[in-house]
């Protein structure tokens, strides 16, 4: 059964997302090896709980989503589209990138799965048409996306840079994929 502070923590984070702007939607948890419903642990076959063109920043409408009861929490996932754009970024260019004085200067939210070899760069608008890299991919409109404090079964969605520490402000997609083409030049 979920705790009262975990529901807090929930439904802040999602409320929290909402306010920036970033819509939100309900999602599936992980149980006994599958996509569950949070509130009876039954199989589902979309980790997405809503139609994706129902993700929102109405926080009337996340408080009632976050505040149905039941077995589990639902996690919390965003979805990538007109608000909110994503990088996708290989384990192995994620420290540079992180390093780099222009992104030290500028930070985006960046979240991660941790044991899992990628990062997840948050960006706004303008998207780059074209990405060459091996390294890194724009996530497609419509992509669901977990959000801290979600999980996968054990693994815990985290931030590897928060919102705040990025001073609640997203990079432009085509800034990072001009820094990531520019460190994956230098580290060739």
């Amino acid at each position: 059964m979920s705790t009262d502070a975990q529901s807090s923590t929930t439904l802040r984070a999602a409320l929290d997302y909402a306010e920036m702007g970033w819509p939100v939607i309900p999602g599936a948890i992980w149980h006994a090896g599958h996509f569950a419903h949070p509130l009876d642990e039954r199989p589902v076959t979309d980790p997405c709980l809503r139609p994706i063109g129902e993700a929102t920043t109405d926080t009337a409408r996340v408080r009632e989503w976050w505040s149905a009861t039941g077995l589990h929490l639902p996690n919390v996932f965003t979805v990538i589209g007109a608000r909110l754009g994503a990088i996708m970024v290989a384990e192995s260019l994620v420290m540079d990138l992180a390093d780099n004085p222009w992104f030290v200067a500028n930070p985006t939210p960046v979240l991660a799965f941790p044991n899992m070899p990628m990062a997840y760069f948050l960006v706004r608008l303008p998207m780059p048409s074209v990405l060459l890299s091996a390294q890194a991919r724009v996530l497609d409109p419509g992509t669901p996306l977990p959000m801290p404090p979600s999980a996968l079964g054990e693994t815990p969605v985290i931030w590897l840079v928060s919102p705040e520490e990025a001073g609640h402000a997203l990079m432009v997609g085509d800034e990072l994929a001009d820094l990531i083409q520019a460190v994956e030049r230098k580290t060739a």
